[in-house]
């Protein structure tokens, strides 16, 4: 199974840094901070599956407009619950995080998913009340916004145990 865990300094400076002694020592921050994480990409994951799936014709008992006035909001709530709480789980292991092939395929995923979040509230599509239909180029978003999402999600659960 291996020896140690490579290590990268700046990863070790943040995990041994006041910051992250205070967390790994607290008995409430680290266990709190991942139970807020969890509820945060839940909401998050959530939404975004609502609005998504929408798009791609699975759900259908709203129009995309009422659909993304109602996921919207809860998908911010939930991306402002998981990021700090993400990076307070971050500073407590660092160095174990960034070792992490599957933490590094996360971050690539959620890298993606702002990426598609931001094309697609400053690009062509972002009024979503003018639409007609569902633009076919829409359905393609959703489909990388939904897959990106699942993976960040994914791969969060799944680099515990790598």
């Amino acid at each position: 199974m291996g020896g140690a865990a490579p290590q990268v300094a700046w990863a070790l400076a943040i995990e041994r840094s006041a910051a992250g002694d205070f967390i790994r020592e607290s008995a409430w921050i680290y266990p709190w901070s991942n139970i807020v994480h969890v509820v945060g990409v839940a909401l998050l994951l959530g939404a975004v599956a609502v609005f998504d799936l929408r798009l791609l014709g699975v759900l259908r008992a709203a129009r995309p407009a009422d659909a993304a006035a109602l996921a919207l909001p809860v998908a911010r709530l939930g991306f402002l619950l998981a990021l700090p709480t993400g990076l307070v789980l971050f500073v407590a292991e660092a160095n174990g995080v960034v070792t992490n092939p599957v933490f590094l395929v996360k971050f690539a995923a959620i890298a993606v998913g702002l990426a598609n979040i931001a094309a697609f509230h400053l690009g062509p599509l972002r009024d979503v009340a003018a639409w007609t239909g569902i633009p076919p180029a829409a359905r393609m978003v959703a489909l990388l916004s939904l897959s990106a999402w699942l993976v960040a999600a994914v791969c969060g659960r799944w680099a515990a145990y790598v």
